[in-house]
């Protein structure tokens, strides 16, 4: 906590109470994780479905990760892991459809 709230709250930051603010950061943004990698799948079969392309889907979800604070709380190489994962192959689905139809 800040000087200013933890006067309005009746005390001064603790080491414990340092740990549970870090506790609760940390869920939050755990949350919000969790929550970007079920969107980028969501997103994922909409492109191998052809309703939208990867490069916007791409390009949306990582604008999304920098706004939401996603990049720095975990870090770019994780969110890109986790794009790779998401869209692996989703590029190819609509290429083999080019080559049956």
């Amino acid at each position: 906590m800040t000087g200013g709230m933890a006067s309005r709250l009746g005390g001064a930051p603790t080491a414990l109470g340092s740990l549970e603010l870090t506790a609760a950061w940390t869920a939050v943004a755990n949350a919000r994780l969790a929550e970007f990698r079920r969107q980028c799948w969501r997103l994922a079969g909409q492109v191998r479905a052809g309703l939208i392309d990867r490069i916007s889907a791409v390009d949306a979800l990582y604008e999304i990760a920098l706004v939401h604070g996603l990049v720095q709380a975990h870090g770019e190489d994780r969110l890109q892991a986790i794009l790779a994962e998401a869209f692996a192959g989703a590029e190819f689905n609509s290429f083999y459809g080019e080559l049956s139809a």
